[in-house]
């Protein structure tokens, strides 16, 4: 049909736009995509570090990395790289173990140290560095740990910095971290041998940004920085979002996902929990372009509950390695004995079935709800739900969203069909209104 007014060109372009638009895949999170799956992002969203506290750690991690090496520090001109590991490296990081406000940034600081200076000697120097002296920018802040110094903010945030020195100057972030808790006697100290930097490499090669995943999970995560924003004070700024950094693959989602349901069951739990370093390691391993969140996190439960059950089967504890330097073990402190390896394996396989559920259509929505809520808390699923809910109760006033008998949602052209029905007014999906707290 003839555009009227248009030139040939315009009716060329026309054309050509609607032609992409229909060869171009569904988004991975529309409108089409499964319930389980929309509700497992939008819950990511929410306990990812938000694109206002990212900034607000890249700017403590500058301001830390300055402090150190100010005159007269004991560590001034001795300082040769600072740079982020674990969870910060491959954004993952999410809410903290214990507080639902606060969130762990983990820094490997480069020392221009001798290789044999005992390890109790370097972290000390360390913390003698960060604390500073009376009445400075981080005294009494700082604690000093078995392996590195936490800087404890008042708003939650912990920035942890691990000394490193390097091992062999030929073969660059190859290096020493040390292992002195001051309980111990000095036969207990020992330095450990590790590549945080060829391992993030190595995980961001095989868990490459997927454009149509990152882009569809980017939009929701901007939708929900933006509705945050307008709850802010109005002299508040509107912070860069993270998505303007490169964007986040399935795999990633998934495994801030499986760290989060981890925090939830250890968190009244004594002794160690399992390293997040293991288990990106694991999540390295399967990692596949394309893939969906759901998937991603059965990959990655699978993959850990057969090595996992392997090992255990055998009667010994999991080794997982880094894969790019065998000889640090992600596994040297966790798991403590097969007790331990087994609550864990026992707390992936109710994950697994509960991921199973989660995804089916047959289930309800108030089922799903509870199931979400045992999997990453009442938080952040349940306020995931509400908002569905929210939209689901305006997509049926309007008629874009339509319930049928069975309780599955329809949108689009299938909510014309005549077997659906909709819901009585004001119905909330749960049978009763929202309880407020």
């Amino acid at each position: 049909m003839r555009i009227p007014g248009a030139s040939p060109i315009d009716e060329l372009h026309e054309r050509t736009f609607k032609i992409m638009a229909a060869l171009r895949p569904p988004s991975p999170l529309g409108p089409e995509a499964p319930l389980g799956e929309i509700l497992l992002a939008e819950t990511a969203i929410r306990i990812e570090l938000p694109p206002g506290l990212h900034r607000l750690a890249v700017e403590r991690y500058d301001a830390i990395r300055k402090h150190i090496e100010r005159p007269g520090s004991p560590l001034a001109d001795r300082v040769a790289l600072f740079y982020p590991q674990g969870s910060m490296a491959i954004r993952a990081t999410i809410k903290a173990r214990k507080r639902d406000d606060g969130y762990d940034i983990d820094i490997i600081a480069e020392l221009l140290l001798s290789v044999s200076m005992p390890p109790a000697e370097v972290l000390d120097l360390l913390f003698a560095a960060v604390n500073g002296p009376p009445g400075s920018l981080y005294h009494g802040k700082v604690k000093r740990q078995t392996r590195c110094v936490t800087v404890e903010y008042e708003d939650g945030m912990h920035l942890d910095i691990t000394p490193s020195i390097l091992a062999d100057q030929s073969d660059p972030r190859k290096s020493f971290i040390h292992h002195a808790k001051k309980e111990e006697p000095i036969s207990a100290h020992k330095r450990l041998l590790i590549n945080t930097y060829a391992f993030i490499e190595w995980f961001n090669r095989r868990a490459p940004v997927d454009l149509l995943f990152s882009e569809a999970y980017g939009n929701r995560s901007l939708a929900f920085d933006r509705m945050l924003m307008k709850a802010a004070a109005p002299a508040e700024p509107v912070p860069d979002h993270s998505t303007k950094e490169g964007g986040k693959s399935s795999v990633v989602v998934a495994l801030q996902l499986l760290k989060r349901n981890r925090n939830l069951r250890y968190a009244h739990r004594d002794g160690r929990m399992p390293p997040s370093v293991m288990m990106a390691c694991f999540a390295g391993h399967v990692a596949a372009p394309g893939n969906s969140i759901s998937g991603a996190l059965d990959a990655i439960v699978k993959h850990m509950l057969h090595v996992m059950g392997e090992a255990h089967a055998a009667g010994r504890l999991v080794d997982v390695r880094n894969p790019v330097c065998l000889d640090e073990r992600f596994t040297d402190r966790w798991p403590e004995n097969l007790v331990a390896q087994h609550t864990y394996i026992n707390d992936l396989k109710a994950f697994s079935h509960q991921l199973s559920l989660l995804m089916s259509e047959d289930l309800t929505l108030p089922k799903k709800r509870n199931i979400l809520i045992e999997m990453f808390g009442e938080g952040p699923a349940g306020a995931v739900i509400d908002e569905y809910a929210a939209q689901l109760a305006r997509g049926v006033r309007d008629g874009t969203r339509l319930i049928s008998p069975s309780g599955r949602v329809v949108i689009g052209a299938a909510a014309s069909v005549s077997t659906l029905i909709k819901p009585a007014a004001a119905h909330t999906f749960f049978g009763a209104p929202w309880r407020k707290k």
